[in-house]
């Protein structure tokens, strides 16, 4: 293979790593103890009996819509092993019509890696350091955009994920509801949302999200493999409505 050649395929590849939040960060200490800062499956079934209809979402996806933009910083984590780690995050940005960005913060050489979806929806990545001057073009269905939650980068805004939670419904999925509760992880009084493979009482967890009771955005969205915890996101410092400006949403 000529050096060109192997030059280009090594970028590919880092960029892979860069990008993919599925790869490990290096891990930090956690600023929260996942494990005692959220509801146990079994509180969460008796929490959450009302039931939660298609039309609800629904109600919770239209507002989420009429946002003309906002910011927030996305916490990840997950469980490997019984044990929580936290992957880093990343400062998220959104503004109408679909346009986002999406730059990476951790502690090791990810740090700064961008990915944006300007005004032609076309989806572009950088690297952060030494690699943030080569770029590429990445499609919508990119595993490179797949996060630990089974979501993709491209389809995090608050709106797209109300529609995958409406999907899930439709198709089958069982969803009850808490009242206002206060949940240790949270600054904020939120509602509950536990999403079931069906109505039995034992089906298996799938999702848990946590809605804030001011915003009606998610605070919090929890994602379990096998009926196991799997991995969090936490939606923090939400800014909503600061007329951003779509040369935000270019490099």
């Amino acid at each position: 293979m000529e050096l060109r050649s192997k030059i280009v395929f090594a970028f590919v590849v880092s960029t892979m790593c860069l990008f993919s939040i599925c790869s490990p960060f290096a891990q930090a200490s956690l600023d929260i103890d996942v494990e005692s800062s959220l509801p146990d499956a079994d509180s969460l079934r008796s929490l959450a009996k009302s039931s939660v209809t298609p039309a609800f979402v629904g109600s919770l996806k239209d507002k989420a819509l009429r946002l003309r933009d906002y910011k927030c910083y996305c916490r990840l984590y997950t469980r490997k092993n019984n044990v929580w780690k936290d992957y880093g995050g990343a400062e998220y940005l959104y503004k109408y019509r679909g346009l986002f960005k999406a730059v990476i913060k951790t502690k090791d050489y990810r740090n700064g890696s961008m990915v944006v979806r300007d005004s032609s929806g076309i989806i572009k990545g950088c690297g952060g350091g030494a690699l943030s001057f080569m770029k590429i073009t990445l499609k919508e269905d990119s595993r490179t955009l797949q996060l630990p939650t089974g979501y993709s980068l491209a389809q995090s805004d608050f709106g797209s994920l109300y529609e995958v939670l409406a999907s899930s419904i439709n198709k089958g999925a069982s969803a009850t509801m808490t009242p206002a509760a206060t949940v240790k992880a949270f600054p904020q009084q939120v509602s509950i949302i536990v999403l079931r493979e069906g109505p039995a009482a034992d089906s298996q967890i799938l999702e848990v999200l946590y809605i804030s009771n001011d915003t009606k955005t998610p605070v919090g969205w929890h994602t379990f493999q096998n009926g196991v915890p799997h991995a969090l996101v936490l939606f923090q410092n939400l800014e909503t409505n600061k007329g951003l400006s779509e040369d935000l949403f270019a490099f």
